[in-house]
């Protein structure tokens, strides 16, 4: 995150909003304090502390799923299921399992690392609604995924929904593709989702879920970009209400690595990775020419095998009754989805770069 505490007086700066009280405008540069501000610390030195990204935690992890939707489900899905043999899946931030547990129920067996509390223990109890009778296909972990150690290797890594980007140096980027590499088996597979922002400085995205017994949850996303750092900083605000009246609200500030597919895919060459497939908005949408990479072979051909009306005829649904299509509907994402919203909102979109390391 973009702001630091200081070790010897506890003082907080966060370079997004500056400092109202000390007259510093917002956008100022930590290192620009020094010798100001404080006069205990005197703003410099090794005592102030890059902090975190915030857990996942409150209304944030309650919620999640209900507005991540399906974005990616399907896509990982069929990626995996198109393995020739059971893969054995390691996915980092797996917060609420969302993923993990399609994978665990039909396609591989999953370790799923994050250190939410919240979130795990909603996949948890997936978990045990799910595998109950075979638990080891789902493994849950709590733990910092730059500490994390498996003692095992695995044939393929998912850093999902922006987890990449919650580092923002690039020495952490590397670190963390450097540990990835550790726990792959040789000629494994790595798959990263990269979120990219609306256009524009300042965007917003508001989200409404209706919930039984007259609750109405809602998401507001109030987000800056900026080219120069390289980042961009969300604002997210969840209010619950029921029938009218507000039951509880929670907001939290996060912030991402702002980069290109190009400029990921260098970064994963560099660290030994050769990309293979990218697809943007999980095979939804083509990507512009100029933001493709070379790509040595596909990842896979398909999603999913196209269904013609006679194929609908003559499973029986001629009668004008459909049958349930899991497939049919495929958005979402967290913190920014609205890829293919109607009416058309200012949207960002997601690159998934696929690369198999050397």
């Amino acid at each position: 995150m973009a702001y630091s505490k200081c070790s010897f007086c506890h003082f907080m700066y966060d370079e997004w909003f500056g400092d109202t009280r000390n007259g510093v405008p917002a956008g100022t540069p930590l290192a620009e304090l020094a010798g100001s501000v404080c006069t205990r610390c005197g703003m410099q030195g090794r005592r102030h502390e890059r902090q975190g990204t915030p857990l996942y935690a409150g209304l944030e992890a309650e919620y999640y799923d209900q507005f991540a939707g399906k974005g990616g489900i399907a896509f990982y899905r069929n990626w995996l299921l198109a393995c020739t043999e059971s893969p054995a899946v390691l996915e980092l931030g797996v917060g609420t399992g969302r993923i993990a547990v399609e994978i665990a129920e039909k396609a591989g067996t999953v370790c799923g690392v994050d250190w939410s509390p919240a979130m795990l223990k909603v996949a948890n109890a997936k978990r045990e609604r799910i595998f109950k009778q075979n638990p080891e296909r789902l493994e849950l972990v709590e733990a910092d995924v730059m500490a994390f150690q498996p003692g095992a290797m695995f044939s393929h890594v998912l850093c999902t929904d922006g987890l990449f980007q919650h580092y923002s140096l690039v020495e952490e980027q590397i670190a963390l593709l450097q540990r990835i590499r550790e726990n792959l088996r040789p000629g494994g597979w790595l798959a990263v989702d990269l979120l990219l922002p609306p256009e524009g400085g300042a965007w917003t995205e508001r989200r409404c879920k209706r919930l039984p017994n007259g609750k109405m949850v809602y998401k507001q996303v109030e987000g800056e970009t900026s080219l120069r750092r390289q980042l961009f900083h969300c604002t997210i605000t969840f209010e619950a209400f029921v029938d009218g009246l507000q039951q509880a609200r929670y907001r939290v500030e996060r912030e991402y690595a702002l980069m290109t597919p190009r400029e990921l895919g260098h970064l994963l060459a560099a660290e030994g990775f050769a990309v293979v497939g990218m697809y943007e908005n999980y095979g939804l949408s083509k990507p512009w020419r100029t933001a493709s990479l070379p790509q040595t072979e596909p990842a896979f051909a398909r999603l999913e095998p196209e269904e013609t009306l006679a194929d609908r005829s003559e499973a029986g649904e001629a009668d004008g009754l459909l049958s349930y299509r899991q497939d049919m509907w495929l958005e979402g994402g967290y913190p920014l989805d609205g890829m293919m919203s109607r009416p058309p909102v200012q949207a960002g979109s997601k690159f998934t770069l696929i690369s198999k390391s050397r």
